[in-house]
């Protein structure tokens, strides 16, 4: 399965003080990669930029995080710090001439590991926070949030990066000309702009800061600092993506004054410049100055149609041309023609997961030690392969399910002498989290059961598809989308297998999958079959996926390959149906739950 290039964006609310009565602190936040485990070697992927005087921060930094597959553990770290400027060898008044990029490698090279290890790191720590980034995609808006050990929270936003999306560099200068004066006489306003993208929602747009300028001090026809950015990090690849450039006047305390703003987009910005045209600044629909765009110079692109040579004016406003080559921009940004996976789940689908376990007598005497059904003692902290693999499967899938509740069915077992092919476990249609499966499975040797045979998959298919088919009934009503897997759990062959791949042929009408894990060592030839079988051959879809849980090491692996074919099945279904993602779940980030702080002690091991 290929991997997915994620951009992280960070902010904070409600941070602690840590600078005394007279000042506040100055946040910037360090990123570290664990891994699949939380308690693997961190390393560090990012920092962002210093937001001086400012308890609520939204950064500007945009951080990539490489390698991110469906089904895989991918935790990060957040650490929140308040910067000691004088040990950088700065000031805050310093960093203020420089803009939001060049603040970054200040903050880098007086925060790293090595002046850690050496009891040199200066800045106080507010706090850290442990994300895996599955749990914050399938969380509404993709959005995670969790508290920090001194108090307050920080929010992980997260957004794919597209493959075909513009790549390279965008060098950018602005002049404000005749900007109105914020302050009272006889002082005059020092004007810095940010730079935001817009991410649409159904219920309204989000506008996410990606840069921010220099602080002209005392000028109100400021030109503001020569930059190149990575225009992935600011538009995501899509160069007329909506952007809004805002002007603000600095005051000392954090709380800047608003002096105006304008719509625009990376090649809007471009087409300004080339045209010699001013952008209006505006407040409260009035103007309040000009904005003119001296430089905007896009380069090093990687796009399938790259065709107009970029122009730019010098500081006199003369207009020159570049004779290089590589200074293009494309006429037009072609956006995905077929979407990926992780469209569908930023985009508000759910993932609902419906669990069938095998009582047949193949699995043999469960109170015999090493029959696949044995129950350890609590006091080995032990599981069976069928708790084993409901936990590692179990635990990926309920991080995309928003109810967390789950349908758990028995098959091959003799109730009152007549033998069930589909059967609830437990006392529950549905069973609240994986801790619930786990309790229902193990309920069932409570009752009156008495294991049979044969392995018949037919009932507890059909039963999956009716469910597959109300969950997105009922999702379609709020305008999203459901889709289902069918985790079935086996120690048998299939008896009939035709029968059974008919079955699938009309289970791949619906939004489902459906996934086999033979438990122990029995012959599986028949669930091989199935897994191969071309079912496209045969007016269906390929939705089955067959793996022997003695394969598998650990339960990342594990996970791993029982998903690896998920995401490509879920596309095909919407896809092919002509059903594309959904721009964002609604959601208002003011009612996003914010999860409780990590224990203390991760503070110490945080950057390693």
């Amino acid at each position: 399965m290929a991997t997915t290039k994620l951009q992280l964006s960070l902010s904070a609310r409600d941070l602690k003080n840590l600078s005394g009565m007279l000042a506040k602190s100055d946040p910037f936040a360090v990123v570290t990669f664990r891994g699949d485990d939380p308690e693997n070697r961190p390393q560090v992927v990012g920092r962002t930029d210093v937001v001086f005087n400012n308890l609520n921060p939204q950064w500007s930094t945009v951080i990539f995080l490489e390698g991110y597959k469906f089904g895989v553990p991918y935790y990060i770290e957040v650490g929140v710090f308040d910067f000691n400027a004088k040990y950088a060898g700065t000031s805050e008044k310093e960093m203020q001439r420089k803009d939001a990029l060049s603040n970054v490698d200040i903050v880098s090279d007086a925060a790293s590991r090595v002046l850690l290890r050496n009891g040199q790191f200066p800045h106080k720590v507010m706090g850290t926070a442990l994300f895996e980034v599955g749990e914050i995609l399938g969380s509404r808006g993709n959005v995670g949030a969790k508290s920090l050990q001194s108090g307050g929270a920080v929010y992980s936003h997260i957004e794919r990066c597209p493959e075909n999306g513009a790549q390279g560099k965008l060098q950018l200068q602005l002049r404000g000309i005749r900007l109105k004066n914020t302050q009272k006489f006889p002082f005059t306003s020092c004007p810095y702009y940010e730079m935001l993208r817009k991410v649409d929602r159904p219920t309204g747009a989000k506008w996410v800061k990606v840069y921010q300028s220099n602080v002209a001090r005392n000028d109100l026809s400021p030109t503001w600092n020569k930059v190149t950015l990575d225009i992935e990090a600011i538009c995501n690849g899509d160069l007329n993506r909506a952007m809004k450039i805002v002007i603000w006047d600095h005051r000392r305390s954090g709380k800047h004054k608003h002096m105006g703003e304008f719509e625009t987009t990376v090649h809007g910005l471009i087409t300004s410049m080339e045209d010699n045209v001013q952008l209006q600044v505006a407040k409260h629909d009035k103007t309040v100055g000009v904005c003119e765009v001296l430089l905007a110079n896009a380069f090093d692109l990687k796009q399938d149609q790259e065709t107009a040579v970029n122009h730019h004016h010098d500081n006199n406003g003369n207009n020159n041309s570049h004779g290089n080559p590589d200074d293009v921009i494309p006429s037009r940004v072609q956006m995905p023609e077929r979407p990926q996976f992780i469209d569908y789940i930023t985009g508000g689908c759910q993932i609902s997961l419906a669990v069938a376990i095998d009582f047949t007598a193949s699995n043999g005497d469960p109170r015999q030690e090493g029959t696949p059904h044995y129950f350890h003692p609590p006091e080995s902290k032990e599981w069976n392969d069928y708790e084993k693999a409901i936990f590692a499967v179990g635990s990926i899938l309920a991080k995309h399910d928003s109810d967390q509740r789950f349908p758990v069915w028995g098959f091959g077992a003799k109730y009152h002498n007549a033998i069930r092919h589909c059967f609830q476990c437990g006392t529950e249609i549905e069973v609240e989290g994986v801790q619930g499966i786990m309790d229902a499975y193990r309920g069932v040797f409570r009752t009156s059961l008495t294991m049979s045979y044969p392995t018949k998959f037919t009932e507890v298919i059909t039963t999956a598809i009716s469910y597959a088919r109300h969950e997105q009934d009922s999702a379609s009503k709020d305008g999203k989308l459901s889709y289902t897997i069918l985790l079935i759990l086996t120690a048998g062959n299939v008896e009939d297998v035709q029968e059974t791949k008919e079955c699938l042929i009309e289970a791949s009408q619906h939004p489902l999958s459906v996934v086999i894990v033979g438990i122990g060592e029995a012959d599986f030839a028949g669930m091989e079959f199935l897994d191969d079988f071309n079912a496209s051959a045969e007016e269906g879809r390929d939705i089955t996926k067959f793996v022997r849980f003695s394969d598998y090491k650990t339960y990342t692996a594990l996970s791993e390959a029982v998903l690896d074919e998920i995401p490509g099945q879920l596309v095909d279904f919407y896809y092919d149906k002509g059903i594309l993602p959904g721009t964002g779940e609604a959601f208002n980030e003011d009612d996003v739950e914010i999860r409780p702080e990590d224990d203390e002690e991760r503070t110490l091991t945080f950057l390693g």
